[in-house]
């Protein structure tokens, strides 16, 4: 889109829903598909964002399944190594005992992190900003060149 020319209300407004869609995990994603692929000739505005929203929210979904892999591959290594262990004492966790929590704790965090982004951008939207999301706006933008 142009940055001289102004988005309509409901260009906003549907923009906005497009990444507030976000609120919905997975769900959130059926959302800016169908804003794309039903608006996508009426509005470029749309057309960007709704689709950077549905790039930003499939990334979302695809950091909660890599780290909930990592999550339940670190309990198969924490607790696998207590076989291996001769001496260890009765009272002390294995080594590692931690890292299942701390990974799930930045999976909790990465979470809050990408809808946080993601409401960000929908009030951008309502103000009638053209909203680049950090890591795929502009892949997205070049995907839309084309």
């Amino acid at each position: 889109m142009n940055e001289t020319q102004t988005p309509s209300q409901d260009d906003k407004v549907v923009g906005a829903l497009a990444h507030a869609a976000a609120l919905l995990p997975l769900w959130g994603l059926v959302v800016p598909a169908l804003i794309w692929s039903t608006q996508r000739e009426k509005s470029e505005y749309i057309r960007q964002q709704s689709l950077q929203a549905l790039a930003w929210q499939m990334l979302q979904v695809c950091l909660f399944f890599g780290g909930m892999m990592l999550y339940v591959g670190s309990f198969f290594l924490v607790f696998g190594t207590i076989f291996f262990l001769q001496e260890m004492p009765p009272d002390a966790p294995p080594p590692g005992f931690f890292l299942p929590f701390c990974i799930f704790g930045l999976i909790f965090l990465s979470f809050f992190v990408t809808i946080g982004v993601a409401l960000y951008a929908a009030v951008r939207n309502l103000q009638g900003y053209t909203y680049t999301y950090p890591l795929i706006g502009q892949r997205v933008r070049a995907y839309l060149a084309k």
